[in-house]
C-alpha cells in the first residue's frame, strides 16, 4: 500500500500551505512503527469556515476536507492529460479532488498544487512533482496496492 499524508503548515485568506509525505511502514527486528518520507510543498485554496451548526453540511471550494482517501489517475477534459484524483472528498464542491500542475492558488478552483514553495503563495517545479506522484501511483497500481491521501488538519 502507497500511502501519503498531507499536514497543513500554514493557513491564511489567500492560500492553505501544506508538505506532502509518504507513510512508511516500518517493522523489523529493531523498529516498529511508520516513518515519514517528505516529497514536496503542497498549495491549495484557502480553509473555508463551515458555519456554526456542525450537522449542516455545507459544499465549498477550498482546502481538502480532513479524511482519508482512495487516490486514481484518470484523464481530465478539462486539463487535457491524465492527472491523479482524490476520490470521495466530504464537504466539497466536487467530491472528486484533482492534484494539478500550476504556480499559484489563482490557478485552481478546487484541488492541490504539489511543488517547491517559493513564497507569498508562488510554487515551482509542479509539473516535475505531478510527473514524479503519477509514476509512484502506477507503479504501486501495477503491484496491486492502493494508494491513499490521509489528509490531516
Amino acid at each position: 500500500m502507497l500511502e501519503f499524508i498531507l499536514e497543513r503548515k500554514k493557513t491564511s485568506e489567500e492560500f492553505t500551505l501544506g508538505t506532502l509525505s509518504i507513510i512508511r511502514r516500518v517493522d523489523d527486528e529493531y523498529l516498529a512503527g511508520e516513518e515519514k518520507e517528505f516529497i514536496c510543498d503542497t498549495l491549495e485554496p484557502p480553509m473555508k469556515k463551515m458555519g456554526r451548526n456542525p450537522h449542516v453540511h455545507h459544499r465549498h471550494k477550498g482546502a481538502l476536507t480532513a479524511g482519508r482517501y482512495p487516490v486514481v489517475i484518470t484523464p481530465s477534459e478539462k486539463f487535457g492529460r491524465c492527472l491523479p484524483l482524490v476520490v470521495g472528498v466530504p464537504k466539497m464542491m466536487s467530491k472528486d479532488v484533482r492534484m494539478l500542475i500550476g504556480n499559484t492558488v489563482e490557478d485552481i478552483e478546487v484541488g492541490l498544487i504539489p511543488g517547491a514553495y517559493r513564497g507569498f503563495g508562488k510554487m515551482v517545479d509542479s509539473r516535475n512533482m505531478i510527473y514524479f506522484l503519477k509514476r509512484l501511483i502506477v507503479e504501486a497500481k501495477a503491484r496491486g496496492e492502493g494508494v491513499w491521501l490521509k489528509v490531516k488538519r
